[in-house]
């Protein structure tokens, strides 16, 4: 398993597959898939059971599903494009940083 350079709250843009161009915010990353759920992004429609122990009606529901991490860049909010994140040593601490601007992303 890899680090992945990508976390949560981070604004990411699709670079490839049927939502590309898409921006939005990560919710969920699932590191041991490298995978992540960003926000409007690879939407389905679900079909919903019904189910009376907790009076829910059957319908159908829009979930947001994984999209690989490959498939996503970090938007770069200087430069307002996609970039390629690294990683400085800045003190003690590996801190990201926007690989087109040469800013850093953390900030902690």
């Amino acid at each position: 398993m890899t680090k992945l350079k990508i976390k949560k709250g981070d604004e990411v843009i699709v670079i490839a597959g049927k939502d590309r161009g898409k921006r939005g915010k990560v919710i969920k990353v699932l590191a041991k898939d490298n995978k992540l759920i960003v926000e409007n992004v690879n939407v389905v429609k679900k079909h919903q059971r019904a189910n009376p122990q907790k009076k829910e009606i059957a319908s159908i529901v829009e979930k947001p599903m994984p999209i690989h991490v490959s498939n996503v860049m970090y938007f770069d909010k200087a430069k307002k494009m996609p970039t390629r994140v690294g990683r400085k040593k800045v003190g003690r601490k590996l801190l990201r940083y926007s690989k087109r601007s040469d800013e850093l992303i953390d900030t902690e």
